[in-house]
């Protein structure tokens, strides 16, 4: 297959989940993939089985999805695009956040290469999305979930794995986003979430939400 092979938009989503779902711990499988993309498991299947004729991914019924290495180079580009594309929403036109993901979702299988170059002068050096998410997908990653972050001391929010509106607006309102200082005061029993401290408050976040946002020790302010 052409790396310059135009793909549909519904393979461009197909990568751009599996590439996702693959940074997270769980990994792949036909059941997170369907969740992901809201289908039946049966319909991923299928769909799994055309991206392996084509040289996309590895797939075996039963076993983990994993991306071939000209799959993952095409879903490092189209996140790249997705990325960039919601920078131009939320920068340039205004775009509340929780609304970027999904926006860009719906305008990015229209952006052409060259296009794409376009936004990305306009918008000048760029390192992450407004999720905090890293352009260049393999990038150097140094950070640890909220899940596995440590108690009582100062974090900083680098980025939210989870660009979902309504996580992306639950977190907003409550102080929650990529820049912003955070204290892990407990962890609630059962897997009940983490009790975390922004801005002087105190919010439960569930463990889902909790290993989708990635931290940093805070550095310290200086004299």
């Amino acid at each position: 297959m052409l790396s310059s092979e135009v793909l549909s938009p519904s393979i461009e989503e197909y990568l751009q989940a599996i590439r996702r779902l693959s940074q997270m711990p769980a990994g792949v499988s036909t059941t997170r993939l369907a969740r992901r993309l809201g289908i039946k498991p049966a319909s991923v299947t299928g769909m799994l089985r055309r991206l392996s004729e084509m040289g996309l991914v590895t797939y075996r019924r039963y076993r983990d999805i994993a991306l071939t290495p000209a799959g993952d180079r095409r879903a490092n580009d189209l996140l790249r695009r997705h990325r960039l594309t919601e920078r131009l929403l939320t920068d340039l036109l205004g775009v509340p956040l929780e609304e970027a993901h999904d926006e860009a979702c719906r305008l990015e299988h229209s952006v052409s290469p060259a296009l794409e170059s376009r936004i990305a002068l306009k918008l000048g050096p760029l390192d992450v999305c407004p999720h905090g998410n890293p352009l260049d997908v393999d990038a150097a990653d140094d950070t640890v979930t909220l899940v596995d972050a440590p108690l009582n001391l100062p974090l900083t929010v680098v980025r939210l794995e989870d660009e979902s509106p309504e996580v992306v607006r639950y977190l907003s309102e409550h102080g929650v986003l990529p820049g912003t200082r955070v204290t892990i005061k407990a962890r609630e029993p059962l897997g009940g979430g983490v009790v975390v401290e922004a801005a002087g408050r105190a919010h439960s976040i569930g463990e889902g939400p909790a290993a989708t946002i990635r931290v940093v020790r805070a550095r310290r302010a200086r004299a």
